[in-house]
């Protein structure tokens, strides 16, 4: 088991190392821009609000991706209190992140959380325009991990959870 553990942890560092060498200063622009819009979930908020007054007003259309991105939220950053985990800048000195450096827990990602939550369901209650929602996903996604703040599993458990809020807040779709 702890190797295992070892090596799982060993190939998360190595691709973390492969994605924040990448750097291009327009990348860095667009991914600080994700970051920053992505913080507690305000882009899904925002798209969803939008998407709200543009298609005929359902009061669902604002209920689940508002709820799916709160609970998905709520939870990432309540299990930071659960696992104490170092960002990426603490644990090796010589990464400089990109971004003003959060204080909390790295595992798991809230941006994720968020990011994951608001992306599938407004691209189920909208899916003319899923590949935009997927897109700006991927990219609050990824931008954790590119601008130094996040591991790959942070990010994927974060994306976890926020798949998980998703499709318990869809469910009322259907109920």
């Amino acid at each position: 088991m702890k190797r295992l553990a070892r090596t799982l942890r060993d190939a998360d560092r190595a691709l973390f190392r492969a994605i924040f060498r990448v750097k291009w200063a327009p990348l860095t622009v667009l991914m600080r821009w994700f970051t920053v819009a992505g913080t507690a979930g305000a882009l899904w908020g925002v798209l969803a609000a939008v998407a709200f007054l543009l298609t005929g007003m359902r009061p669902l259309s604002l209920v689940i991706p508002w709820g799916a991105v709160a609970v998905s939220w709520l939870v990432a950053e309540g299990a930071k209190y659960l696992f104490n985990r170092a960002r990426p800048f603490i644990w090796d000195t010589e990464i400089a992140p990109l971004i003003k450096t959060p204080s909390s827990s790295s595992f798991p990602s809230g941006h994720s959380a968020t990011a994951a939550a608001g992306a599938i369901t407004l691209s189920v209650l909208y899916p003319g325009l899923w590949p935009l929602f997927v897109a700006a996903g991927f990219m609050v996604i990824l931008s954790r991990v590119y601008l130094g703040v996040h591991f790959p599993l942070d990010v994927l458990a974060g994306s976890a959870i926020g798949t998980v809020a998703a499709g318990a807040f869809l469910l009322l779709l259907v109920w």
